[in-house]
């Protein structure tokens, strides 16, 4: 039973470092350990470095908060599926913030 806690603290230790270290690597290199084995820690981390702004651009051209909030989740899952079609990889908060405007245009038009 100790053994089995201590490595859940373990294993909670190591992911909070994990993310530490992550947050101070540029968003190519984020992108890059994303596309290379799907790192969850990688895109969460460029979830949280650029979620405002996306979030931001939804609630700027959408009134309603729950279609801004589905035009949120859907900037951030059209960057999981093409990912790899980001041309410069220092470009990503470019790439969400058009995605973000047009996913956004298109739910207004709805």
């Amino acid at each position: 039973m100790a053994s089995a806690r201590r490595d859940t603290a373990l294993q909670q230790i190591c992911r909070l470092l994990d993310e530490g270290t992550l947050a101070g690597l540029p968003d190519a290199r984020l992108l890059e350990r994303y596309l290379a084995n799907r790192d969850e820690p990688a895109f969460e981390a460029l979830v949280r470095r650029h979620g405002s702004m996306v979030m931001g651009v939804c609630r700027l051209v959408l009134d309603d908060s729950n279609d801004a909030d589905d035009a949120f989740h859907a900037a951030f899952l059209l960057l999981a599926r093409k990912a790899r079609s980001i041309r410069d990889d220092n470009s990503v908060g470019g790439w969400l913030h058009r995605v973000a405007w047009r996913i956004a245009l298109q739910v207004q038009t709805s």
